[in-house]
């Protein structure tokens, strides 16, 4: 984290989020939380919890929009091979992580362990309570409804499908890539 707000990377997700979503999120919820972890990290004391719970917040809002894209592909060959030995499938994966998804009210992760180098799907609602130690973000959905409701409405299962057909998968594979070594 710089300290610099992150542009995003496009401007709309036609057919999935529209520009004043988009901006309203990243500039409200993302940039409001690197602004306030900016001015708590300027104090090397105190302020704890509030610090940790901005800075995941930022680190979050960043992998989010940054593993998302216009113009989706498919998954990798490094991240499609350890979702099938994790998942049995990658179908599966896609089910499960959309069920995820749809039961959290703030995160859902699909996680890389370095201790034991296995996959996990980490569901999380609030900033100061993380996936689990040492866990990688490879996929994060925002589901706090502030990422969806002015295109979406309450309709949080439309979101998660959609996020998932926007997903940049060279992204994930390069979070993969960067795990394995």
């Amino acid at each position: 984290m710089t300290g610099v707000v992150k542009p995003l990377p496009f401007a709309e997700l036609p057919g999935f989020l529209g520009k004043e979503q988009l901006r309203w999120h990243h500039e409200s919820h993302y940039g409001g939380a690197l602004k306030a972890f900016v001015g708590f990290d300027a104090s090397p004391t105190g302020n704890h919890r509030p610090r940790v719970q901005r800075m995941n917040s930022v680190l979050l809002h960043e992998t989010y929009f940054d593993n998302m894209t216009a113009t989706p592909g498919n998954a990798g060959a490094a991240t499609n091979a350890a979702l099938v030995a994790r998942f049995g499938s990658f179908d599966t994966w896609r089910e499960d992580f959309a069920t995820a998804a749809k039961a959290a009210a703030g995160w859902a992760v699909l996680a890389f362990h370095p201790t034991n180098k296995k996959l996990y799907h980490v569901v999380t609602d609030s900033h100061d309570d993380g996936p689990a130690w040492l866990g990688v973000p490879l996929l994060v959905i925002d589901m706090y409804e502030h990422s969806y409701y002015l295109d979406f409405q309450n309709k949080k299962a439309d979101y998660v499908e959609g996020f998932l057909g926007h997903v940049d998968w060279q992204e994930v594979e390069r979070r993969l890539r960067a795990c394995q070594g």
